[in-house]
């Protein structure tokens, strides 16, 4: 993979995770649960945004910053829609500025503290994702080097066992009565 594939990968990737962690925080802290069209629509329009913040390098800030792009223009998108529908259970959120000029959207302590929650969790998990899968490739990739090399290793000839023939005798026959057992010679020299 090229340096452009991963920074593509990455961002994408860190969009899409970000954005249906924010549809579930979002949804676990009290706000209606968003229409999965809205949640694809959503991570389609933040993966160029977060393609653009990956850089080249894994670092825990350009993460970070994809993750907060992503879960404030769903937020946003969200409370957009949200503000159409006045019958939505998402309506709390449209506040109107002291002008009375534009209803913005601003989210309230829960939904603000799900969301932080829901930021650290993506964060962490994105950062610490993508360094386990890079550890876990090199890994594979020095196990598949350490093969190759013992693949290309010269065949040593393996030493056969040599072969010693034994002769075998035939059994004698004991034509003697004397018996050779007796106690051992360190026996009979301590007396």
């Amino acid at each position: 993979m090229t340096p452009r594939h991963v920074r593509a990968l990455r961002g994408t990737a860190a969009a899409a995770v970000a954005t249906i962690v924010a549809a579930t925080a979002h949804t676990l802290a009290g706000g209606g649960a968003p229409a999965p069209a809205l949640v694809a629509a959503v991570g389609i329009l933040a993966a160029p945004l977060a393609v653009a913040l990956a850089g080249r390098r894994l670092s825990v800030w350009r993460v970070g910053a994809i993750v907060l792009a992503s879960q404030a223009l769903f937020h946003l998108a969200f409370a957009i829609t949200a503000g159409a529908d006045p019958a939505a259970p998402h309506a709390h959120h449209t506040t109107v500025l002291a002008g009375g000029v534009a209803p913005v959207a601003l989210p309230d302590a829960p939904m603000l503290v799900a969301h932080v929650l829901a930021a650290i969790a993506t964060v962490a998990g994105l950062y610490g994702g993508e360094r386990m899968l890079r550890a876990l490739g090199r890994g594979i990739r020095s196990i598949l080097a350490r093969a190759r090399v013992l693949g290309t290793l010269p065949a040593v000839p393996r030493r056969l066992a040599s072969h010693r023939v034994q002769v075998t005798r035939p059994a004698q026959a004991v034509l003697s009565g004397l018996s050779r057992r007796g106690p051992p010679v360190f026996v009979i020299a301590a007396r």
